[in-house]
């Protein structure tokens, strides 16, 4: 049997890899400050979300795969990936202050801004995307159930 913790955490890490090497590449690339690719980063989360429940629903986990321990496992792996990721943008941005300026220079809130509060308004999106992100792969791994009504011949 296997363990779904270590299910989670590998592939909440492993997402988060892919976010990380992501946000270098754009980066390196100079395109970190165009916002708008940032719905990328929505795709590689949903994909690590959808894969580790998918590995739940056929591995074996001593557990039986139902909707809401589905969606559960979806949510942890999000959590993971939202904690993990905005650390990782926290201490970047704190190594990066040019980085942080560029940030700063678009955004409304230009006095509340600081790897801190971008941490946690990372953190805060991350969790709540990944709740969603959850729901909507189950959409699609749930197992139907299809039940035939017989019809009596008389009730026609």
């Amino acid at each position: 049997m296997k363990s779904l913790e270590k299910h989670i955490l590998k592939f909440g890490l492993l997402t988060t890899v892919s976010l990380i090497v992501y946000f270098l590449l754009m980066r390196i690339l100079g395109l970190a400050e165009i916002t708008e690719l940032r719905a990328l980063n929505a795709l590689i989360m949903f994909s690590g979300i959808f894969l580790t429940i998918k590995g739940f629903r056929n591995g074996n986990f001593g557990s039986g795969f139902g909707y809401l321990s589905g969606i559960a496992v979806g949510f942890f792996t999000g959590i993971v990936i939202a904690i993990s990721f905005s650390v990782f943008v926290g201490l970047y941005i704190t190594l990066d202050p040019v980085f942080l300026a560029a940030i700063v220079a678009e955004n409304a809130q230009k006095e509340f801004l600081n790897p801190m509060t971008a941490s946690m308004v990372i953190l805060i999106e991350a969790v709540s995307s990944g709740f969603l992100f959850s729901y909507a792969a189950m959409q699609w791994l749930k197992d139907d159930k299809i039940i035939f009504v017989k019809q009596d011949s008389q009730s026609m």
